[in-house]
């Protein structure tokens, strides 16, 4: 059975294309979308056979990729700047109670806000005692004395 329009299929692919990007995390599968559906448009303006199709598709495909994902993720994601610490706990100044004794350079556990988080400190704290955060970075709490 011959396709009697082969720009049918490859718009039925980028649609696959593009609900599989809401499925699987990357922003990747959008491209492969937008690439079959140029291939669908050309299909419409020139007779290609099979190869050539299966060719522009991946030319397309890859030049979409590399040319527009940075605009894009800029676009639908944002611009991630590099913060270096996370704003949670970055202001300090709260007090938490140590869980687990912290005793440099080994990380301990303090109990904040009903969380359990990694604590480091410059000097020796066991458990229960009360500390102040100084920073947080990522998932790792700086403490110290409370002053």
């Amino acid at each position: 059975m011959e396709i009697t329009y082969p720009g049918l299929m490859w718009l039925a692919i980028g649609a696959t294309f593009f609900v599989l990007e809401m499925a699987v995390p990357g922003f990747i599968l959008f491209f492969f979308g937008l690439a079959a559906w140029l291939t669908a448009l050309g299909c419409y303006f020139f007779p290609w056979s099979v190869n050539t199709q299966l060719a522009v598709f991946l030319v397309l495909s890859l030049v979409c990729l590399f040319s527009l994902r940075g605009i894009a993720t800029k676009i639908f994601i944002g611009d991630k700047k590099d913060e270096g610490e996370d704003t949670i706990l970055a202001h300090g100044g709260e007090k938490c109670v140590v869980t687990t004794a912290i005793k440099p350079p080994s990380e301990g556990q303090v109990k904040f806000a009903g969380t359990f988080w990694r604590a480091e400190a410059s000097e020796e704290f066991v458990e229960g005692d009360v500390v102040e955060i100084v920073k947080q970075n990522n998932l790792l709490i700086t403490v110290k004395k409370p002053s």
